[in-house]
């Protein structure tokens, strides 16, 4: 049988018993979550999917045994997960000997349920080290704990009275050390964030501009475009056109 007979054969039999794989877009999502440190978001995220499972889901087979199959899964993940962190910055040589380490404690796994946790602790790993990475040149506590509460609530359309009320914490006081401490404002910092999970957003998912301004609490669709062209020199749309699914690995791809 052929690579092209073989596909069709597997397309046929999915469609024909209504077979669902994670959707592309929700699985982007979780690495993004991880690549953007949010740790709280993730594990949110995590424990919706193991309350969710369709029924009629089943991985793509990898292999004819099951423990193998999954380990073949995980290791892909893993591998996607080091990339998408790179990415956003974790330090290469890091995040590959990571992988490495993951990878072989994959391959020693001798149940599923074993393979499974293991995936778990790669995502909780490497998203606590790219929340982390964020608070590296970070002195004060003041200066974390708003990095924190700007991080858990960066869907709400958030203000520097807001953030310094959560620390219990003079608005005044709070924004000259931030100010200090990060070399940008607190709401530099806020819409900095947001812009970054929204090039995110465009790069690798489907939503519109109103949906992703809406996630992201700007007071409109239009504020949100206007923020994202002052800070990309591009609308949304103009962004998307020019990196949508364009990511770490193509980018090297294309160097070499």
């Amino acid at each position: 049988m052929t690579i092209d007979e073989e596909l069709e054969r597997l397309l046929l039999s999915e469609r024909d018993n209504d077979v669902r794989r994670y959707a592309y877009n929700a699985e982007i999502n979780r690495y993004g979550l991880i690549a953007a440190g949010d740790l709280e978001g993730l594990k949110r995220d995590l424990d919706e999917q193991s309350k969710s499972h369709p029924k009629n889901f089943r991985r793509g087979v990898l292999s004819a045994d099951n423990l193998n199959n999954e380990k073949y899964h995980a290791i892909i993940m893993t591998a996607l997960v080091s990339r998408f962190c790179i990415e956003h910055g974790m330090d290469i040589a890091v995040s590959y000997t990571l992988s490495d380490i993951f990878i072989r404690k994959i391959d020693r796994a001798s149940t599923p349920e074993q393979v499974h946790a293991i995936g778990d602790e790669v995502r909780l790993e490497y998203c606590t080290r790219m929340r982390d990475l964020s608070k590296r040149q970070v002195v004060s506590r003041y200066v974390v704990l708003a990095i924190d509460f700007i991080r858990t609530h960066i869907q709400e359309p958030l203000t520097v009275e807001q953030v310094a009320t959560a620390l219990s914490v003079n608005s005044s006081y709070l924004s000259k050390l931030f100010k200090k401490e990060m070399g940008k404002s607190i709401s530099e910092y806020i819409r900095d964030s947001k812009i970054e999970i929204a090039e995110h957003m465009l790069r690798h998912l489907d939503d519109t501009s109103l949906q992703i301004a809406n996630y992201l609490g700007f007071s409109s669709q239009s504020h949100f475009i206007q923020v994202f062209r002052k800070q990309t020199g591009m609308t949304p749309e103009e962004y998307r056109k020019k990196h949508y699914h364009k990511s770490w690995i193509s980018e090297q791809d294309a160097k070499g």
